[in-house]
């Protein structure tokens, strides 16, 4: 009895522990560089303990990463080092960019596409 009350103190706690540390969700989009060919790019998502996020996609030809926060379907925050802002055109379907528009990301789940709900 003792221990399951310990195990089940245990499960209770871990949720916990992992949000203050940051959980990682990995997903298969769909991405554009720099208004170039869509392609295929895996998706990490870490939540921060800030409220914030840490996106990176990689895939051939790319790596991103967007580090920011989002706000009423606007982001803010950083493409690989540099200054950035984002909007998302639907749920799952968010474009970036450079304050300089140097560089040019979007992403979106397969069935988001621009246009598509």
């Amino acid at each position: 009895m003792r221990i399951s009350i310990l195990i089940a103190l245990a499960a209770a706690a871990l949720p916990s522990v992992a949000t203050a540390q940051g959980t990682t969700s990995r997903e298969s989009v769909r991405c554009s560089l720099n208004d170039g060919p869509e392609r295929t790019c895996v998706f990490a998502d870490q939540a921060l303990p800030s409220g914030g996020h840490r996106m990176t996609f990689t895939g051939t030809g790319i790596r991103v990463t967007f580090i920011g926060r989002a706000n009423s379907g606007w982001w803010s925050g950083q493409i690989n080092g540099k200054a950035a802002m984002g909007y998302e055109r639907n749920r799952g379907n968010v474009v970036f960019s450079t304050n300089d528009l140097g560089t040019r990301f979007a992403w979106w789940y397969p069935k988001s596409a621009h246009g598509s709900y």
